[in-house]
């Protein structure tokens, strides 16, 4: 059995001592978070949470961000973000889970989970929180610490407060739509120009005012 295999078979045991051990012994074999393609099929696995190459943080911790969540390459996630994908039903006599969760052996039927995207280059701060019914989080957005978020996010918007509301975007629309047309992040980091990522963008002109919420 290969380290991958036994790292995969170990999470399934379904201990916490070890899916621990599990996870170690991904880290320590694969390069980290940064690079393990053995910790993203254990999450894609057995949490459904699909995380991109180079991502990393919370979205390797367990429960954190709920199943049918796909986050992805480059991201920066904090150990303290998190993402509903299902909401209490507020429409039944009660919204305890005994009566939808069917893991706590009462309800026969799971509920659906919504479908998020965190696309690339998205970096959410500490205690973040992206609520049920967001269906995407657009590429190199930023969600600010403690930002409620409760509707979808554009591409390289940055939200703020609660509730969250975009406060500018991080370059200027001409920027913006060449950097989606270019998908820097499809490459892998040996394939990129480092010194391109490692001073100000150079066509980077900060709109401040002016900018919708939808």
């Amino acid at each position: 059995m290969d380290v991958s295999a036994l790292a995969l078979w170990l999470y399934g045991r379904g201990r916490r001592t070890t899916r621990a051990a599990a996870i170690r012994l991904a880290l320590q074999t694969e390069g980290g978070e940064f690079r393990s393609t053995t910790l993203r099929e254990i999450f894609r696995r057995y949490h459904r949470v699909d995380v991109g190459m180079y991502s990393h943080g919370g979205c390797f911790v367990p429960h954190q961000f709920g199943p049918n969540t796909t986050i992805g390459r480059y991201s920066s996630i904090a150990r303290t973000a998190f993402a509903a994908t299902l909401n209490h039903p507020m429409d039944r006599k009660s919204m305890h889970g005994y009566f939808f969760n069917p893991n706590l052996g009462y309800a026969d039927e799971e509920r659906e989970y919504d479908p998020l995207r965190i696309g690339n280059d998205v970096w959410l701060g500490h205690n973040s929180i992206i609520q049920p019914g967001v269906s995407s989080i657009g590429d190199g957005a930023v969600i600010g610490a403690g930002a409620v978020v409760a509707k979808d996010v554009p591409p390289y918007a940055v939200v703020v407060g609660n509730p969250g509301r975009v406060v500018r975007l991080r370059f200027s629309p001409e920027t913006i739509e060449k950097l989606l047309a270019e998908k820097w992040w499809d490459k892998e980091i040996d394939e990129l120009d480092i010194t391109a990522f490692t001073r100000p963008w150079q066509e980077a002109a900060v709109q401040s005012s002016g900018i919708r919420e939808g």
